[in-house]
């Protein structure tokens, strides 16, 4: 059995990756395992921005709708939320296996399913209100002009991805996805909802992340199986 060395994942706040394309062990990601870098990115990340857009909201008292908090038109966001998050989530998971790099580090089951439930119910809802919400808005109104609200916005967002030491192949990623991200907020008739780009913006996390592992995972099988 080949001897397997230590490679740095394409985001080095998730540890150390046990496999390399030489290798024919699989270590598995566990819950335990993505819990231990999910805690310190939902205290330093989540929790601030959330606060930060509830003061906003108790001091300024904006109409909620200009915050894309609106539950117009559900059915036709969750179906606009699907088909263009399929789509992207499929060039995420693209980009990260022929861009970003072939190391991965394959979830379990149980992480699967802990990872997508925090992309798509915590990290995408409050990422979108803050950045396409809040601060898309807030520039907007200062400037008086969409446009700024649009590239500060979206600036912003790729950006503060390198906080978490991401690299800059993944950090172009991320922009490429927050212009879609943005459009799918921006296209929509007035008042805006957040509801599509929270389903697009999780998918994609999740086909970029967890679901690319998988992918890298599966690919580097077949090439395995292809060299016996």
């Amino acid at each position: 059995m080949a001897t397997i060395q230590a490679k740095d994942v394409f985001l080095p706040r998730r540890g150390k990756s046990v496999t390399t394309l030489e290798s024919t062990t699989v270590v598995r990601s566990t819950v335990a395992n993505t819990w231990r870098w999910l805690r310190p990115d939902f205290l330093t990340r989540i929790v601030p921005m959330t606060i930060i857009v509830f003061l906003y909201i108790a001091i300024f008292r904006p109409p909620l709708s200009s915050l894309g908090l609106t539950a117009g038109n559900i059915p036709q966001q969750i179906f606009i939320g699907l088909l263009v998050g399929c789509m992207i989530t499929a060039s995420a998971a693209t980009y990260r296996m022929y861009i970003v790099g072939p190391w991965f580090r394959r979830p379990t089951f149980y992480d699967h399913l802990f990872q997508a439930f925090y992309y798509l119910c915590i990290n995408a809802p409050v990422e979108e209100l803050f950045f396409r919400g809040f601060l898309l808005g807030v520039i907007t109104q200062w400037t008086g002009w969409l446009g700024w609200g649009w590239l500060l916005s979206t600036a912003t967002y790729t950006l503060y991805h390198r906080l978490g030491k991401w690299s800059w192949r993944s950090v172009g990623g991320v922009g490429l996805a927050g212009i879609a991200f943005s459009l799918v907020y921006l296209l929509q008739p007035d008042p805006r909802s957040l509801l599509a780009v929270i389903i697009v913006h999780g998918l994609t996390t999740c086909g970029f992340l967890s679901w690319g592992d998988e992918v890298l995972y599966q690919r580097w099988k077949r090439r395995q199986t292809g060299r016996q």
